[in-house]
């Protein structure tokens, strides 16, 4: 049912509209550098910031983090699942099918959501990388819509920085496992990450009896064991949501999402304020854990319809990140200004570059005092054109 009102959308969207198949054709960047653009090199930020670090958890640190991380390279390969497709994807095919273009043609601009790769993420100052690994039939593979690079590829990225970039903690959350792997395919994917960073990794076993969110940033720099890795599919927003914890893994209910699933940026804008208001007036009610807070923008049909209408609508995923990147990161300076943390991950799009502002204002957070007190408060933002 669902589908088929996507596709009814979709034909009365063309009934409105003039479809017009050359707006694929990619604009220029028109977003200028921030104040609070990259530096040169960020790749051992936490080793220059240890005194402040040292003593912090991972509940109590603040990481940058990159949604999809995988997703920097896509094939023209659809990846299948029990999540595919969604309203913005079914909007996709439709509209190709219409055209009569590749459905690559429409979903690749909105499924791309990094433009740098892993190492890359890594080196720029990224401490959170988000790897949705699926199976296209013969490998395992980063997705997002479509089916990405290997994800080997990716282990070995993440081995190179570990080796070089002694000083650094990184924490790998590995779900969404689509494709319909069973459980054979499941253990192969758990044994490749442990094969490959298995001399890195900060385990329940490691930790002995120490929650998830209670494991020392220096005691994981002192042991080498500085990455933690989460595994498997579930309910973020919900202890006790689909199993992943093993000797050398965390479950993933150890990780707390919040994410707004939407394509208005003023909306995001207000759906994070509200989650960062939330998490520096709670009380410890997650204990154990980490909780991130997506600053990410989500396609809709709305959206992918948008990219064929006269004007100026964005034509993808990373030209509706960079027209907004501006306005988030005066928001992430407002947060600093307040005292206030967001959360312990805050995930983007497309890290890296100018006008990025997801590691400085993690860096800036990390050195409030501990009992600094947040003085944001919910309020009505102006619109983001």
């Amino acid at each position: 049912v669902d589908a088929m009102w996507d596709r009814i959308v979709v034909f009365l969207a063309f009934l409105a509209h003039r479809i017009d198949a050359a707006r694929l054709t990619p604009r220029a960047n028109t977003v200028g550098p921030s104040q609070h653009a990259l530096r040169a090199d960020n790749a051992d930020w936490m080793a220059e910031d240890a005194s402040i670090l040292r003593d912090m958890t991972l509940g109590e640190v603040v990481l940058p983090g990159t949604h999809d991380a995988g997703a920097y390279a896509l094939t023209s390969k659809l990846m299948p699942g029990s999540r595919f497709p969604t309203p913005w994807e079914a909007a996709a095919i439709a509209i190709a099918e219409d055209l009569g273009i590749g459905v690559d043609r429409v979903i690749t601009p909105w499924a791309l959501t990094q433009s740098l790769d892993v190492l890359a993420q890594l080196e720029f100052g990224y401490r959170y990388i988000d790897l949705r690994a699926g199976w296209n039939g013969t490998a395992w593979c980063a997705h997002h819509a479509e089916i990405g690079v290997p994800i080997a590829d990716v282990l070995n990225d993440i081995a190179t920085f570990m080796l070089e970039h002694p000083g650094e903690v990184v924490v790998m959350q590995t779900s969404h496992l689509d494709g319909f792997p069973d459980a054979t395919r499941v253990d192969e994917l758990l044994a490749m990450v442990t094969k490959t960073l298995g001399e890195f990794m900060a385990g329940p076993e490691w930790a002995r009896d120490k929650a998830f969110g209670d494991v020392g940033i220096g005691e994981m720099v002192d042991s080498g064991r500085r990455l933690a890795v989460v595994f498997g599919d579930g309910d973020y927003e919900s202890v006790g949501g689909g199993g992943g914890a093993s000797k050398t893994t965390w479950p993933p209910e150890v990780l707390h999402n919040a994410y707004a699933d939407a394509d208005d940026p003023t909306a995001v804008m207000k759906y994070v304020r509200s989650k960062i208001v939330e998490y520096n007036n709670s009380s410890g009610e997650l204990p154990g854990t980490m909780s991130k807070i997506s600053w990410t923008l989500t396609a809709q049909t709305k959206t992918v319809i948008g990219m064929f209408e006269p004007g100026t609508r964005p034509r993808s995923l990373r030209e509706l990140t960079e027209r907004s990147r501006p306005a988030f990161g005066a928001l992430a300076e407002e947060m600093v200004q307040s005292g206030c943390r967001a959360g312990n991950i805050m995930s983007v799009d497309f890290g890296g570059g100018a006008g990025d502002y997801a590691v400085w204002a993690a860096r800036a957070m990390n050195q409030m005092p501990r009992d600094a007190s947040c003085s944001l408060k919910n309020q009505e933002l102006i619109a983001v054109t």
